[in-house]
């Protein structure tokens, strides 16, 4: 006997619209989201052998999915130093996107495979010329990061070439490169100075913390390269980045304290005697000017006078050193910790 009123839907009743589908359908839609949206990572996809068969396709499609599923490979901490041969290759392809994942891959590999990496220094020359600034820039990078001293001197050469590119972010490549060289072959130390010294008249903000870098690396001894250039950093270390603002106020805080007068010194009457005379000598010539009589009063005041030193003079702050502090001081306010450190380190 019904009781009356609604009694809700039965057991039996399941909605068909509203966030459940059937057996059927459910496996129809996970079915086609597998191939649309495929699991990158997964064991069953593109195992390492199907990934040299990508690169070896004629197609660069196929070769761009490929390098991009290995940089993700990558980034993650997967092991792909067996691609290296496969990858390697492709550096000379004509399309832009490949070449730079390439160089991507060969930065982080060329260390660890450095003799099939010797087998393309031909082909990393040649990126050095290319159109695109980052190829060149990552030509270089892998160029360096090979540690065999039989390239050295084409590593010179390269640098040498890089120094004078119209790209600053070539330059403050070719200014990380030199420290690496510098640890290769310390011989080439002169060389490297000379570059050094050409960087260091940059006027871009993104060179200037790169090539003090290597100046602190290769040559911190020598402050005559400094002083043309000192007025420059203060202007530009504002605008540094963070790496860069503490790099170069470690140089100059350091040139400052060689070249600059110490403000807290205790202050030097000028024109003080070299030696202090000893009492009694003072007092022989005090009896010997009372005997002279009132004949030689006016000679014994003008000696007084001469002996009394100068009256002391405040301190004056070089105005070289003011600018560096004037420029440095908003830096206090940095929001980069190891900035604000190196400040307070320093004062």
């Amino acid at each position: 006997m019904s009781t009356g009123g609604y009694q809700g839907p039965t057991a039996d009743f399941t909605p068909t619209g509203f966030g459940s589908d059937s057996p059927e359908t459910s496996s129809r839609n996970g079915a086609s989201a597998s191939v649309i949206n495929p699991p990158l990572f997964a064991a069953d996809y593109k195992r390492h052998e199907d990934l040299k068969s990508m690169l070896d396709s004629s197609k660069d499609g196929q070769k761009r999915e490929a390098m991009k599923l290995i940089i993700g490979m990558v980034a993650k901490g997967k092991d792909c130093a067996d691609l290296f041969p496969a990858v390697v290759k492709n550096v000379v392809s004509k399309d832009s996107e490949i070449k730079k994942l390439v160089y991507v891959y060969l930065v982080r590999y060329a260390e660890e495979q450095q003799d099939l990496a010797l087998l393309s220094i031909s082909t990393f020359q040649k990126g050095l010329k290319d159109p695109n600034q980052l190829i060149r820039a990552s030509a270089l990078r892998v160029l360096s990061s090979i540690r065999v001293p039989i390239i050295a001197p084409i590593m010179m050469l390269a640098i040498k070439e890089s120094v004078t590119d119209m790209s600053p972010f070539v330059r403050k490549t070719a200014a990380h490169a030199i420290p690496k060289l510098f640890s290769l072959d310390p011989e080439l130390k002169d060389e490297l100075v000379e570059v050094i010294e050409k960087l260091l008249k940059d006027q871009t903000t993104l060179v200037a913390g790169s090539v003090v870098m290597a100046f602190e690396t290769v040559c911190p001894d020598r402050i005559d390269m400094i002083h043309k250039n000192y007025r420059k950093l203060c202007n530009l270390l504002v605008d540094v980045d963070e790496w860069g603002q503490v790099m170069i106020i470690n140089m100059l805080t350091r040139y400052a304290r060689t070249q600059f007068a110490n403000p807290n010194q205790e202050e030097v009457a000028e024109d003080a005697p070299f030696y202090v005379e000893s009492e009694e000598e003072e007092e022989e010539e005090e009896s010997e000017e009372e005997e002279s009589g009132e004949s030689g009063d006016e000679e014994g005041e003008k000696k007084k006078k001469k002996k009394k030193p100068k009256k002391k003079k405040g301190y004056t702050m070089d105005p070289d050193h003011r600018l560096l502090l004037k420029n440095a001081k908003p830096l206090l306010q940095s929001r980069n910790a190891a900035v604000s450190l190196i400040l307070h380190v320093h004062a």
